[in-house]
């Protein structure tokens, strides 16, 4: 108990409930985090009538928060006037935070609100109130940066990756719970857009939806290259190029089509590009985001329809062509999606730079990636494997990803073994054959295991039917494996880890800011400062020494990588790029005019009828010499999953050793408290 509490409440005539306080360990620094904590006041203050009379002294407290003086240090290793502080309002490290930040009561919902009502006030204050001095002035911009970061919000990443028809619309919809949020059905999808599915944290209970569009030069620019292909294809006599894929939902003329319809034919791109043409979306020729709002994911679901869906029987004009990306916030799934973004992707990149672009970047930041492919194609589909394959070098070395899982679809749709007699007993044997078969094929991914530490957690299978979870006249909810999918979305959100870490991080804030609001004493804090920068050059040199270890590794690979890939260089770009096994040769020049249109890459014009051509990377062709060599030094190093490395090892050992320095130097606990808490932050995000 500190004299500041009990100084507070004689001065509101509450002396009474002094001993409750004092029994709680409420000090100065944690005094005002009692706002709005109703169940910590009843139990401090049980009658009804004092605890109002509290509740409105300490919100005029709060609300007069006063920011530091002009003396106060610009960092808790400044320095400022010297003046005795009472030992007794220094608060210690995590062993006596405040009980609404520690124990089970730190990963309440209410707490993450509570909290940021707090700050809310606190940046209030340091925009409202100017500073007088430079000093001030700094530390008010350090302060208001702290709060900037603490409010950033990064957000899991679950990319779910199908081709159409495999039902992945349907699958999003059955998790979220949410009947007709996206249009799914017969009609083919626009493979080019990305759907980005999010919670609406806001209170007005609306479904929200975001479409950014390409940019007019960006289309046409696509316009330019899809009329001259045609044109260069006319009275053309070379054969088909061989292919490697299933058939392709639509072509680049379905684009014309689609946006167009019978205007497009025969059209010249000045033509095409006629603002005419774009009347009901003036957002396009602005250059803005198109936003639509609604109470009903229906109604939603109905406006999105054109700018998502292909429908070559519609003679109403479609906006997919043009759309680059679709965000959707959607009320009332805090459980699931509060800190995650499901990501709706199309196989591949795209013939558009900047939607190829934002594939790219997405891609590689996705820490968990979805396979959907129906249950009756999952291990024989070429597609569902190869979205795979192309997708690993953004996933792996680089980017984030944690852990594959294929889901199967549609496990409902079977012919009933009748020897079985029952339906469910048909279905659910064979989800179990499809996991051992699916299990088997990833097994033998060599190229994923060259990118990941694969472990019994890396990898999982579900076998889901939407139909059935919404309709349960076979199957049981649970063995449509859609609430396991649930699950594994809130374990992922860890609403409670994201809350302790806010509240956490704030608490820090708080501390240094009522620290600096103390009076100092400058030579312990040179002491404490000095014995600081030891531990830091101590730590930063054992860490050095190791990432010179790993500078040493990678050099040798990638000269050995270099080498060889001087050697082989002809070799792999004929045998992978300009005429790999299994074409005929024939067109190779239109090969080589992509590669240099598009920096290295050949990307197939889309032709209907036929079937998808991969795409081919003569820089990545090139650069796998240097890949595979480093394959193993990478994962050593920098492990996706876990934190079995010397690095992460040495980042974990290492600590400020706050606890020791408290105990020796309690006069200045509150900067020690928020170096603690940022410590333990930056050590999460590793």
């Amino acid at each position: 108990m500190d004299n500041y509490v009990k100084r507070k409440l004689q001065e509101w005539v509450l002396s009474e409930y002094i001993d409750n306080f004092k029994v709680q360990q409420i000090s100065e620094t944690n005094f005002k985090l009692l706002l709005g904590e109703e169940k910590a006041l009843e139990a401090l203050i049980p009658p009804w009538g004092p605890r109002l009379l509290f509740k409105k002294k300490l919100e005029e407290l709060c609300n007069n928060y006063i920011e530091p003086s002009t003396s106060a240090m610009l960092s808790p290793c400044g320095t400022s006037t010297p003046g005795k502080r009472n030992t007794d309002e220094a608060n210690p490290l995590i062993t006596n935070t405040p009980k609404r930040l520690r124990g089970t009561s730190l990963g309440r919902a209410d707490d993450m609100t509570k909290g940021k009502q707090i700050m809310k006030r606190v940046k209030g204050k340091l925009q409202s109130k100017p500073a007088d001095q430079q000093s001030s002035l700094k530390f008010k911009e350090f302060l208001s940066y702290k709060i900037k970061v603490l409010e950033t919000d990064k957000k899991e990443v679950v990319g779910v990756f199908g081709k159409t028809g495999a039902g992945k619309s349907l699958l999003i919809n059955s998790i979220l719970d949410q009947r007709n949020l996206l249009p799914s059905g017969d009609v083919s999808a626009c493979t080019s857009v990305m759907i980005q599915v999010e919670a609406n944290m806001t209170r007005d209970g609306k479904y929200t939806a975001e479409i950014e569009f390409i940019t007019q030069e960006e289309w046409e620019e696509e316009l330019q290259s899809i009329l001259a292909e045609r044109k260069s294809e006319e009275g053309s006599d070379d054969e088909k190029e061989d292919s490697d894929g299933d058939i392709d939902e639509y072509d680049d003329a379905d684009k014309i089509y689609a946006l167009y319809r019978e205007d497009g034919n025969e059209a010249s791109v000045n033509n095409l590009m006629d603002s005419k043409h774009f009347k009901s979306i003036p957002e396009f020729l602005l250059g803005k985001k198109k936003e639509f709002k609604t109470s009903q994911a229906e109604e939603l679901s109905r406006e999105l329809w054109r700018y998502l869906r292909s429908d070559r029987l519609s003679n109403e004009q479609q906006y997919w062509p043009l759309v680059k990306s679709v965000t959707i916030k959607i009320p009332n799934v805090k459980d699931l999606l509060e800190h995650i973004v499901l990501i709706d992707l199309p196989g591949n990149g795209d013939c558009n730079k900047s939607r190829d672009e934002m594939w790219k970047l997405v891609v590689g930041r996705c820490t968990t990636v979805w396979i959907v492919s129906e249950i009756n194609r999952s291990v024989a589909e070429k597609e569902a494997w190869e979205i795979l394959d192309r997708s690993v070098s953004y996933l792996g070395h680089g980017g984030q990803c944690r852990s594959i899982s294929f889901i199967c679809t549609k496990t409902d749709n079977i012919c009933v073994d009748y020897a079985m007699n029952k339906e469910r007993d048909s279905i659910l044997s064979r989800n179990e054959v499809a996991k051992e078969k699916v299990e088997e094929k990833f097994n033998k991914q060599t190229k994923i295991k060259e990118q990941f530490n694969i472990d019994k957690d890396f990898f999982q299978v579900f076998t889901v039917s939407s139909k059935e979870y919404r309709k349960n006249s076979v199957l049981q909810p649970e063995d449509t494996e859609i609430p396991k999918l649930q699950e594994f979305l809130r374990n992922l959100n860890d609403r409670r880890t994201k809350t302790s870490d806010y509240i956490s991080g704030a608490y820090g804030i708080l501390s240094l800011i009522q620290g600096a609001k103390s009076s100092d004493m400058t030579d312990s804090k040179k002491e404490v400062c000095q014995v600081l920068e030891k531990k830091l050059k101590e730590g930063l040199e054992t860490l050095g020494q190791s990432m010179d270890e790993a500078y040493e590794a990678f050099e040798q690979c990638l000269s050995r990588g270099v080498r060889q890939s001087v050697e082989t260089c002809e070799k792999i770009a004929k045998d992978k790029v300009i005429e790999p096994k299994g074409t005929n040769g024939r067109g190779y020049h239109k090969i080589l005019k992509s590669l240099c249109k598009n920096n290295g890459v050949y990307k197939p014009i889309r032709k209907k009828g036929q079937k998808r051509q991969r795409e081919r990377n003569l820089n990545d062709s090139l650069a796998s010499c240097m890949r595979d060599l480093s394959n193993e030094t990478f994962k050593k190093y920098f492990p996706n999953q876990g934190k079995d490395s010397s690095i992460n090892d040495l980042i974990d050992n290492f600590t400020l050793d706050t606890n020791s320095l408290v105990e020796e130097h309690p006069e200045v606990s509150l900067y020690l408290t928020f170096l603690k808490t940022e410590e333990t932050k930056l050590k999460a995000k590793l």
